[in-house]
């Protein structure tokens, strides 16, 4: 006679102590017009006294390239290079010059002649490589790597001296995060330029090394990183820019082999736990989500707002993918003049052991009095830990032989999930040992909201239980809390199904 349920947690992986809250802060596309003097956006070194006087002050910084212009000059700019030539050594200067000041911009965050504040790590945007989407211009790729390679982690992919990878893509783990940083502009395919996509001839990244770092990382969150997006949020404008929108969000291309490229890739990140991929690119910021065909979803956070020639936001995205924020961006007229009222920022993401909390800061575009000059959006992005320990989501119910309860994505745990059952005639919860597994029992995910699943439990054997046995079989009332028994398992009495039938956890 059934009296009471238990949820087994097993094949535990090796879970990282307890952490307190810290933070880290995401910021993407700082660059200027292409008319610039300096390179990087008027706007950043005020970004950067937010960011360093955010209390609790933040652990690391996360940029998503297009920091600096590169070789996007029109002929206005006074550092247009003579002759056009963006490839040679007096080009090569310019570039270590816009680095230069993208690193005295960013010195209230981080001092980069003295090695002190917090610490920032960069991935390669389009314009530290070759803004056109042609071949890579070397002397651009040297003077980024001489300005902040050494400031990353050098366990990137190496293959071969024409692949070398370390310091441009990288990976780690802070705390209870892993973040691995996939460079896109090592592998060149010049048949894509002035073919399906002649704005780029880079569409494939080192997917291989990507997966298994994600892998074998332990960490109960799990962050992609690289500068061009994966899924469109936004659609095409009427600029010449704007119209480049939706092929610019599809890093790997359009055409049907392209998708199915992106579709493995997808599934490749789910199964290995991954909860966010963070990119730029478009000089907006959009949080989306999309589910991958093996049931994982994954946020994409489009971070370009970091002061880059700002976009109009157009609502459009492509099927399957739901948008649940952008960053304000919208047309504005003025004396019959049309621009773009921007909201530059960057995101705040705070880290507990249930959760990550992604807030999102911008310069207020028409107030710049000092108290008013930030705004911290209404919505926040909410990401479960992987290693958060089950909840009863509806009480177990001992006439119909069911309950559900929420967890997170297995595939980001490497937990497995058994239930048992037991019967209980003293007014106790029952011990440990009168447990039994109910390998018939069935577990039906009916939700899947961030990583997080809706499942319900349906007993075997005989159901409904009888009156008379659900009268014999009576326990104390309890609150809905838990007790520690043992690793893995709690005793949860539910608020309102009959006293002495409740769930293990």
């Amino acid at each position: 006679m059934l009296a009471a349920v238990t949820l087994l947690i097993g094949a535990a992986t090796n879970a990282a102590p307890a952490q307190s809250s810290w933070s880290f802060v995401i910021l993407g596309d700082t660059r200027d017009g292409n008319n610039t003097s300096n390179g990087i956006s008027p706007n950043l070194h005020a970004l950067a006294e937010k960011i360093a006087s955010l209390d609790p002050r933040p652990k690391l910084v996360i940029v998503a390239g297009d920091m600096c212009n590169g070789n996007c000059l029109n002929t206005n700019s006074p550092k247009y290079p003579p002759g056009g030539n963006f490839t040679n050594a007096a080009a090569k200067a310019i570039y270590a010059h816009f680095f230069a000041n993208w690193k005295e911009a960013m010195e209230p965050v981080f001092n980069y002649s003295t090695s002190n504040g917090i610490p920032i790590y960069t991935v390669r945007g389009n314009h530290e490589s070759n803004d056109t989407g042609q071949a890579p211009i070397e002397v651009l790729k040297e003077a980024y790597q001489e300005a902040f390679s050494s400031y990353v982690p050098t366990n990137g992919p190496y293959n071969g001296l024409t692949n070398d990878q370390r310091g441009f893509s990288w990976a780690f783990t802070s705390n209870n995060v892993t973040f691995v940083a996939a460079d896109q502009y090592f592998e060149f395919d010049p048949t894509y330029v002035n073919g399906t996509t002649p704005w780029s001839g880079y569409h494939s990244l080192a997917q291989a090394w990507v997966t298994r770092q994600l892998r074998d990382a332990t960490s109960p969150y799990k962050i992609l990183i690289s500068h061009e997006p994966i899924f469109q949020t936004v659609g095409n404008g009427p600029t010449a820019e704007e119209q480049e929108n939706e092929v610019a969000q599809h890093f790997f291309g359009t055409n049907i082999a392209a998708m199915q490229t992106r579709s493995n890739f997808w599934n490749d990140l789910g199964d290995a736990g991954t909860q966010m991929y963070l990119c730029g690119h478009l000089h907006l910021e959009t949080v989306a989500a999309t589910t991958n065909n093996h049931g994982h979803t994954i946020i994409q956070l489009l971070a370009g707002n970091g002061g880059a020639p700002a976009q109009e936001f157009l609502n459009n995205p492509e099927p399957g993918v739901t948008t649940f924020y952008n960053n304000g961006n919208i047309l504005v007229t003025n004396g019959g003049n049309v621009s773009v009222q921007a909201a530059y920022g960057f995101a705040l993401a705070t880290v507990t052991d249930e959760q990550m909390t992604i807030q999102y800061y911008s310069l207020n575009p028409t107030n710049t009095s000092p108290t008013d000059r930030w705004i911290v959006a209404a919505y926040a992005t909410q990401i479960a830990s992987a290693k958060a320990r089950p909840a009863i989501s509806l009480p177990f119910d001992p006439r119909a032989g069911t309950f559900s309860y929420t967890r997170s994505d297995p595939a980001g745990t490497g937990l497995s999930y058994q239930v048992e059952k037991a019967s209980c005639l003293s007014e106790i919860a029952p011990g440990l040992s009168d447990w039994k597994v109910d390998a018939a029992a069935t577990q039906t995910v009916t939700a899947i909201t961030n990583n997080v699943q809706t499942v319900q439990v349906t007993l075997s054997g005989a159901k409904p239980l009888s009156a008379e046995d659900l009268r014999s079989h009576r326990g104390p009332v309890g609150e809905f809390n838990s007790k520690k028994h043992a690793p893995g398992k709690a005793w949860v009495p539910p608020p309102s199904a009959l006293p002495g039938h409740g769930a293990h956890l």
